[in-house]
């Protein structure tokens, strides 16, 4: 889960987890902008260190590397 924290800390994001089991985490991606918090629904696979965020266009999908950097 190392990357998903790394990733959260380059976005400015705080992490809201929801659940988990043996092969995910999710919950929430918490931004404080303009004095309002925004949040956007993620699910992080653990072992495929794979990201999706829920967009108001849909879904993104982004890997990460151990230090939580965008590849794809």
């Amino acid at each position: 889960m190392g990357p998903l924290v790394y990733y959260c800390r380059w976005q400015g994001a705080k992490l809201r987890l929801r659940g988990r089991d043996e092969t995910a985490v999710w919950g929430h991606l918490v931004f404080h902008e303009n004095n309002q918090e925004r949040t956007q629904f993620f699910r992080y696979q653990l072992a495929e260190q794979l990201l999706t965020i829920t967009k108001a266009t849909g879904e993104e999908t982004i890997q990460l590397d151990k230090m939580g950097v965008a590849v794809t």
